[in-house]
Order: C-alpha cells, then structure tokens, then sequence
C-alpha cells in the first residue's frame, strides 16, 4: 500500500485533475463506464475520489 500526503488522493483524483476541465463531471463519467464494465473496484475508487474533491453530496452541502 502506498502511502499519498492527501488521504483519499487516488490514480482517479490525478486523472480527472490532469484534464483541467471540469473535475466532477469527469469523475461522473468515469463512474458511469465503471458501472456498465462492472467493475466495482473502480467504482469504489471514484467514488473516494469524488469525495476527495467534493463532488458528492454537493445538494446536501449547499446551505453551509
């Protein structure tokens, strides 16, 4: 296991930085061919990325 200087830093939170675009719906789409592959690992992994970026529960987190 390899230890990052960010706790939830992931090869999917570099990937979706790297583009410069929009972080979140990058990571949506990831999550969305994830899901069709059926690959529950990654699915896992972007899911943690998304909450290392804050792109989850953003609804929820409005009024703060």
């Amino acid at each position: 296991m390899t230890k990052t200087s960010e706790h939830g830093e992931n090869e999917y939170t570099r990937e979706a930085a790297r583009t410069g675009e929009d972080v979140c719906a990058i990571l949506r789409a990831m999550r969305a061919d994830a899901i069709r592959a059926g690959d529950k690992e990654a699915e896992r992994k972007i899911i943690q990325a998304e909450k290392f970026l804050g792109c989850r529960n953003r609804k929820k987190r409005a009024n703060q």
